[in-house]
């Protein structure tokens, strides 16, 4: 199995999250901390149940905004923004990440490619530019 771990913030915040992308997450999950660093978090007054690592918890759902941090020296990369929805997960159960990056919230907004030395991130509009539906 692949593991795609990216940098993730708030605008603006000093520090970053790692995060997983899981292409078989229904939702981008966040921390609690993460919710607290930035990104202009609203509440949607609605929540979900989520089924993750064997527990299954009612969790609230926000507009956040967060951005991709590409790795310090990445050849003309830059951060880039998006605003989505965000389940948030308190307490957050994986030691090592804040952000599992799901379905609805990412990857409706980047397409990943994954290759035998790593994986390539960028906007969905590039993979709809080179594929025509």
């Amino acid at each position: 199995m692949l593991r795609a771990v990216v940098g993730i913030a708030t605008p603006g915040a000093p520090s970053r999250f790692a995060a997983i992308i899981d292409t078989g997450g229904p939702i981008t999950v966040v921390a609690s901390e993460v919710l607290r660093s930035g990104g202009d978090p609203v509440e949607r007054n609605e929540s979900m149940l989520l089924r993750l690592g064997g527990s299954t918890n009612d969790v609230a759902l926000y507009n956040l905004t967060l951005e991709v941090r590409p790795p310090a020296g990445a050849p003309g990369a830059s951060p880039i923004s998006w605003r989505s929805i965000v389940a948030v997960l308190d307490p957050w159960p994986h030691h090592g990440t804040a952000v599992i990056l799901g379905q609805t919230g990412f990857l409706d907004t980047f397409t990943v490619t994954f290759g035998p030395d790593g994986f390539v991130l960028e906007p969905a509009s590039a993979f709809r530019q080179r594929f025509p539906r």
